[in-house]
Formats: C-alpha cells, structure tokens, sequence
C-alpha cells in the first residue's frame, strides 16, 4: 500500500517501456489477447509520446462464453462481444481448415463480466435430468446442478440406470487438451434426486454380484492350479517308481 501511495504521488513515467506491467498505469499496445479497456470512455490520465495512458483498474480480462460458463457465468441475451479475437477451439479449428480463406478471420467473440450473469440451473421434470446439446451436463461447478438432481461419483452407473429404466446424464466437469484437441473429463454421473437410493441400492447389488463371480473365478482358478500340480506330482512320483525299480 505505501509502494503504491508513492507511485501516485510520482509523475507519469516519460519512457513507454515503463508502462508495461505498470501496477496503476497502462497503454493499449501492452494489452493482452484477451484484455481490453473497460469503460470504452475510461478517463485518460495524461500521453506518452502521443498514446493515451490509462488507470491499471480499466484493463479487464475477457472471455468467452464457454469460459464464462466454467465460472458459471453466462452472457446476458442481445449483448454485443466486446472484442473480436482469432479462436483456437476444435470448432474454430474445423472451420478454419475446411474455409483456408478465413485462416486469419476474428472467429472468437469475448465479452466481459459486466456482460454475464449468473447461471441458473434447468430443473429436472418428470424424472429427466437436462441436458446440453451433447448429451450429457455441465457441472463446473457445485451451483450449476440441475435442481432436483443429484451427483452420483459411481463408475458405470449409467448401466445399472439403464437396466431400470431410469435417466442418468454424464457429468462434464472440466476439459483436458491433449493431442492438440480438448476433451471432456467427466466426474460421475447426474441423475435424478428421486432415483438415487434405488440407483444406490442396485449398483451395490451389481458391485456384490461381480465380486462374487470373481471370487468364484479364483477359487475355480486356484482349484485347476492344485489339480495340475498334484496331477504332476503324481506323474512324477510314478515315473520316480518305475525307473528306480529297473
């Protein structure tokens, strides 16, 4: 707090170079991709060799609305993006390889946070989980739960729901870039709140099952093991018998 008050009482630096990284101040050629000066009419504070400076307060990161859903956050309807950058998401990607005209075309639309509200969760009805347009369900985080769902961490749930008869969406928590693509890493299962303790129930039964059967393929496999080994000592010990007696 004192460094800061002892910039302020300083004049503004003279050379451009001391601009970038300044902690109160900043020029628009120092912007980042993904930063812009938020209000458009922000007060200029004074120039340097002719270019507007700027307070540190009025640069803001944009990003874009599926960056914004992840802090579950969405981009209010009619706003306009706030900046224009060239994308680098499998889509834009996609596009750009099948129009080689547009490689170097502005694809991305950014928008800032005071052009976002809050997300607010679908609600499950009639013992359907909502779903996105890929089938499963965002859940970056806690808040962004299907009201009336549940989040279920159970490996292969969707196939014990399927036996009954009963919706089950995968959770899409995160995206995982490898192989110069992005994949979603999923976290569990989301199904409705009123199925969970029979989901539960049944996927115990079925996990009981299983180490039963398992249990019996041991035991099956150790008692093919001994009958081959005694089988062999047997052999053996009669090959043993003849041999010496001769």
């Amino acid at each position: 707090l004192q460094f800061q008050v002892k910039l302020q009482d300083q004049p503004l630096p003279t050379a451009i170079g001391e601009y970038k990284n300044h902690p109160l101040y900043a020029l628009e050629r120092h912007l980042l991709k993904y930063q812009a000066i938020y209000p458009e009419s922000a007060a200029i504070l004074g120039y340097c060799r002719g270019e507007a400076v700027y307070s540190r307060d009025c640069i803001h990161t944009l990003h874009s609305r599926d960056t914004w859903l992840k802090q579950a956050r969405v981009v209010r309807v009619g706003e306009v993006p706030y900046k224009m950058v060239k994308g680098f998401s499998n889509r834009a990607r996609k596009a750009r390889l099948a129009e080689p005209a547009n490689r170097d075309q502005a694809d991305l639309a950014l928008f800032g946070r005071w052009q976002t509200e809050e997300y607010q969760p679908p609600i499950a009805v009639d013992g359907k989980v909502p779903r996105n347009e890929y089938g499963n369900v965002y859940l970056f985080l806690p808040s962004m739960l299907p009201v009336g769902c549940v989040q279920l961490k159970l490996p292969n749930l969707n196939r014990v729901a399927r036996k009954l008869n009963i919706d089950c969406a995968q959770a899409v928590t995160g995206f995982d870039f490898h192989g110069g693509y992005s994949h979603a890493v999923t976290d569990g299962y989301v199904v409705c709140e009123e199925y969970k303790e029979v989901l539960v129930a049944a996927w115990e039964n079925e996990q009981a099952e299983i180490e039963k059967k398992e249990k019996e393929k041991r035991e099956k496999r150790a008692l093919g093991n001994w009958k081959l080994l005694t089988k062999g000592l047997l052999i053996r010990e009669r090959l043993k018998q003849r041999y010496s007696t001769k």
